[in-house]
């Protein structure tokens, strides 16, 4: 009886501690219990930063888009202006050399020109000299004539003298007016068609170079629009650059945020399954405490119904023996149950809060 007493009061002051520890592990899994409930609310708030972070590079790429596609409009307007600057100065080109073409022309025109004049000076002259010459012989013939006719008697008188010289003067003056005058129109024709060539070649050249005037002022309407194009996309270029830059730093910069948080939220990750773990032991030690105390309670159970019967010792002995036996096994099975159902609940909630 004092053997038993002993182990009773063991085994009540076994059962009083493993009670103790029972109330400090459910304070300790309450307490975890709370701190498991606060990294959902920080899960939130990094999925709501990273959606807005994503957002940004969203906008941000948008932006890009936009500005290489005016780069990209930029350079196609600069190609045209190039193409008609090609073009206007090729045009200048093929006027300079149809100038260098006609030139020959020009020149040979404006001597024969010169010559012309030259020769209807020089014809000028020698019809006026022509026509003294002529004159002047006129004027020794009749000399001849009345010298002729002094020394010698006629049956004429002096006025039908006067009558035929006159008449033989009039015929050498007709004559004379008449050639001057198919000479004077033959040279005119001339001079007249050489001047309408003439004439026409300066009007071919004038209006050569008025079209080399239009094209160089074209071709320097064209450089200054090429310039302004050029200084444009130097200007767009540069934004282009000075974006990229400062996007590439915030692009790199959302990079590391985000990198940063994914690494927080791993490390959440991490502790959330190493507390996961740590309470699920907890649950095991719990589960074992409870089981040992159903145990030991059942023990005492057993220790005093022996003790109140006194019938058969050792057959009570045999009998609680059999009976601890068959409560024990009936407690393993229900505690196999418990945890298995704790287990389940437990696996639950880990893929509830691990998601």
């Amino acid at each position: 009886m004092v053997t038993l007493n002993d182990r009773l009061a063991v085994y009540i002051e076994k059962v009083r501690t493993l009670e103790q520890q029972n109330k400090q592990l459910e304070c300790e899994i309450e307490a975890f219990q709370k701190r498991f409930m606060k990294p959902s609310g920080l899960r939130a708030l990094y999925e709501e930063q990273l959606r807005e972070l994503k957002k940004i590079a969203d906008q941000m790429k948008v932006q890009r888009d936009m500005a290489i596609a005016a780069k990209e409009a930029m350079a196609g307007q600069l190609e045209m202006i190039k193409s008609k600057y090609e073009e206007a100065l090729e045009a200048r080109k093929k006027a300079e050399r149809e100038i260098e073409t006609l030139r020959p022309d020009v020149d040979a025109a404006t001597a024969g020109r010169i010559a012309l004049e030259k020769q209807l000076d020089n014809l000028e002259v020698e019809i006026e000299f022509l026509r003294r010459v002529h004159k002047e012989e006129i004027e020794e013939l009749m000399k001849q004539i009345y010298c002729a006719f002094s020394g010698v008697e006629m049956s004429f008188t002096l006025p039908d003298l006067a009558t035929a010289l006159k008449q033989i003067q009039g015929q050498y003056e007709d004559i004379a007016s008449k050639n001057l005058q198919e000479m004077d129109d033959w040279y005119k024709s001339k001079f007249v068609d050489l001047n309408g060539a003439s004439t026409k070649h300066v009007e071919n050249v004038r209006h050569t170079r008025e079209e080399i005037a239009g094209c160089k002022r074209d071709i320097l309407n064209k450089e200054r629009e090429l310039e302004s194009l050029k200084e444009r996309n130097a200007a767009l270029e540069a934004q282009i650059k000075e974006a990229q830059e400062k996007y590439k730093k915030e692009y790199e910069e959302l990079q590391e945020k985000i990198m940063k948080l994914q690494e927080e939220l791993k490390s959440f990750k991490e502790k959330i399954a190493l507390h996961l773990r740590e309470y699920q032991d907890l649950l095991n030690i719990k589960m074992a405490l409870d089981i040992e105390i159903a145990t030991y309670r059942k023990l005492i159970e057993g220790e005093d119904s022996r003790l109140a019967t006194t019938v058969g010792g050792i057959h009570l002995m045999g009998g609680l023996v059999g009976a601890i036996s068959v409560i024990g096994q009936a407690q393993v099975g229900t505690i196999e149950t418990i945890s298995k159902e704790q287990a389940v609940e437990m696996t639950e909630r880990k893929t509830v809060l691990i998601s």
